[in-house]
């Protein structure tokens, strides 16, 4: 059985820094979200993504990310959540990406927030908690 602990909200916005025109050449000119390892700042060996809130143009979709791998695609990149039933697994170095389908020129950037958490059940976690 798993013992969850919370690492607390990380916010993405344009005025945090996490948003901006894409850098990372997957998504020229769209807006891309993303979570550096500072950004994200976990120091356990393993940890989730257990919730994320969107907001982003009407119309809009993304696509998710971990490092340059894939995750999950999104149609509804507007005024919704995601609880997904197996949570984002992401390790400590890694980066958390948001393609948004929207260009920079729409003049509409969007926001986000993630919820982390970690189980303090699997022993590499335990030793460094």
């Amino acid at each position: 059985m798993s013992t969850y602990v919370t690492l607390g909200s990380r916010v993405g916005s344009k005025n945090t820094g996490q948003v901006a025109q894409d850098k990372t050449g997957f998504n020229p000119g769209n807006w891309t979200v993303a979570f550096s390892p500072n950004d994200l700042n976990v120091n356990v060996p393993y940890f989730e993504v257990a919730h994320i809130v969107v907001n982003g143009q009407a119309g809009s979709s993304f696509s998710v990310y971990i490092d340059s791998i894939q995750w999950d695609a999104n149609q509804n990149g507007f005024l919704n959540s995601w609880d997904p039933s197996v949570p984002l697994p992401l390790r400590p170095g890694q980066w958390l990406y948001f393609y948004w389908s929207n260009t920079v020129a729409s003049g509409n950037p969007p926001s986000l927030v993630i919820w982390l958490r970690y189980d303090i059940d699997i022993p590499a976690n335990r030793a460094a908690s």
